[in-house]
Order: C-alpha cells, then sequence, then structure tokens
C-alpha cells in the first residue's frame, strides 16, 4: 500500500507508485493506495480556498489508469488529525492488513506529525509488515513537489509543467456559448470549472480542448476575475452549436508571450473580441 496525497500524481508519485505496483506483483498482493480528502492544510491550517492539480475525481481517475486495485480514501478531518502514529498504525495499517508499505522519505503522519519515516522502520520490525522509502525525484535540481508544480501553474509558466508532471497540466470544465458574442463572427464558449481547481495567471493561453472523441486546437482566455468567466475560443464552437453545456478537458500548452504590459494589455483585448 502507498501512502500519500498525491495531488497531481506527478512524477515523484508516479515512481513510488509504480514500485509500489512492482511489489505488489512481485509478492502477489493488491495494489492498494491509500490518500486523504481534504488537503491536511485545509483542516490545520485553515486554508479554506487551497486549490488543487487533481481534485479528487481526477485523482481517482490517474490511479485508476496506473492500475491500482483499491483506493482508500481517509476523510482528513481533525478527528484524524489527531490520532497518535500508534493508532494510525492499528487502526490503517494492520487494520486494513497491509503487507507492505511505500512511501516517500518525507512522508509524516499522526497528531503533530510525530509520525515519520524512520518511525514507520521501527515500528515494523516487530509488526508483520515491511517499509519501502522512495528517495526524493528532482528535476534541474529542484525537488518534484505539488507545492512547486502549483506555483509553476499559477506563474503561467505552463510549458513548463511536463517536466514535473509527466504531461501537460489538465482541467475538465462545463461549456455553454456565450450571449455576448453573438453579434460577432467568431464566438467564445464561457468555461465553468470546478471550485478547487487551481488555474493559470491572467493571460491568454494555447490549449488543446477534447470533447469525447473530438479534440482540436483553440485559447483558453484566462480573466483571474470573480466578475467575469473564463473563456475558450477555437473549433470547439463548431463541435458544440446550439449552447448545449458539455463538459471538455483542456489541456494547457503554453501562454502566448506579449513583449510588454501595454502591448499585453492591447492584445488580450484584441484576443477576447
Amino acid at each position: 500500500m502507498a501512502l500519500g496525497f498525491f495531488d497531481g500524481v506527478h512524477l515523484g508519485h508516479q515512481s513510488l507508485l509504480l514500485q509500489t505496483k512492482k511489489i505488489a506483483e512481485k509478492n502477489n498482493l493488491k495494489f492498494s493506495v491509500m490518500t486523504f480528502d481534504p488537503h491536511p492544510n485545509e483542516v490545520i491550517k485553515l486554508e479554506k480556498d487551497l486549490r488543487y492539480l487533481t481534485p479528487l475525481a481526477l485523482k481517482i481517475e490517474r490511479m485508476a489508469a496506473i492500475g491500482v486495485d483499491k483506493l482508500f480514501v481517509i476523510k482528513f478531518n481533525l478527528s484524524f488529525a489527531s490520532l497518535l502514529p500508534s493508532d494510525f498504525i492499528k487502526q490503517y495499517v494492520l487494520g486494513l492488513h497491509a503487507k507492505h508499505l511505500v512511501v516517500g522519505f518525507d512522508f509524516t503522519f499522526g497528531n503533530k506529525a510525530q509520525g515519520t519515516v524512520d518511525y514507520l522502520q521501527k515500528v515494523s520490525k516487530n509488526d508483520p509488515f515491511d517499509v519501502t522509502v522512495i528517495s526524493k525525484q528532482v528535476h534541474d535540481d529542484e525537488k518534484i513537489s505539488s507545492t512547486l508544480i502549483r506555483k509553476i501553474v499559477r506563474d503561467g509558466d505552463v510549458h513548463l509543467v511536463p517536466s514535473y508532471l509527466g504531461h501537460h497540466f489538465e482541467i475538465k470544465g462545463v461549456v455553454y456559448s456565450s450571449n455576448r458574442h453573438k453579434h460577432e463572427k467568431k464566438e467564445n464558449m464561457e468555461i465553468h470549472t470546478e471550485n478547487k481547481y487551481i488555474l493559470p495567471a491572467q493571460g491568454v493561453y494555447s490549449v488543446e480542448i477534447k470533447n469525447g472523441n473530438r479534440t482540436c486546437h483553440g485559447l483558453f482566455i484566462r480573466y483571474g476575475s470573480s466578475k467575469r468567466n473564463d473563456e475558450i475560443s477555437g473549433q470547439i464552437i463548431e463541435m458544440l452549436k446550439g449552447g448545449v453545456a458539455e463538459e471538455v478537458t483542456v489541456k494547457f500548452l503554453k501562454q502566448i508571450p506579449f513583449e510588454s504590459k501595454s502591448q499585453c494589455s492591447k492584445n488580450f483585448k484584441e484576443v477576447i473580441k
């Protein structure tokens, strides 16, 4: 069983999960994962506006794609956060009959993060489970982490994401025809995303848009304002004529750069027309 929050299921997470899968197959065990929801910081640090690379539904999809046999999603609340490390082991390791734990080098658990990798290795000597610790995964001398990837997305540097995530940053959203542009030849469509998704900085992005088996390229116009919904444009408009709300997946390829702030402002206004 792999343990962790796994936001993004990035390259570091993938290394850990694939090692777990290998151990499971070798020992004829179920490949299982334990994750938590919501993020501990929402409960412990009261970060109510915390945004995710992979909200829970998308994280579950990514786990299934990797081949996870069993996924345990533990509700993270104050009661769970206050568990002593020994109680966590009793309830969530021995209680689930886990035979082998796989964790990252900096994994912590239990009240005030008292449970550490060293603690796990120590108690495993007397309990019927083994522990494998996965070392730090780096790119360009930086630790691959969800925190770093979220910053990259927030900064609008979406072209850098594949080096850490293993693929382009994606979101799922619902689009419908915007009446605002009906008088013009080119119409944009408003897009509503799940509130928990992190989104890039204000600007215009080159994106790939997928709806079912149909894929096209287009633009994602990020307003970054609560008063105006973000929009997408491109061939997707031809695909979804009639203004019917449909779910799409948007893959961010790169931000469209401008030479100066004034040029950015001018071009931004031109694009959103």
